[in-house]
């Protein structure tokens, strides 16, 4: 028996904490390429502080993966 593992999606869940969201809130973002760098996910989480003026307090990337058996 055979596994075979190929990339099928990703996504970006960025924990925010400001004066309305004082325990927390959760952006998620779907459509995350596959390949991005530290720079790319750093001026994203900038991009939501801008916009939502709260403060980045975590970053998690979900990935899928489709695994065939053979």
């Amino acid at each position: 028996m055979s596994m075979e593992r190929q990339f099928k999606a990703a996504k970006v869940q960025v924990t925010m904490v400001g004066d309305q969201h004082p325990k927390g809130v959760n952006h998620l973002f779907n459509n995350v390429s596959q390949q991005f760098s530290n720079d790319q996910l750093i001026s994203l989480t900038q991009a939501v502080a801008l916009l939502t003026n709260e403060k980045c307090v975590g970053v998690n990337v979900i990935v899928t993966d489709h695994v065939a058996i053979d």
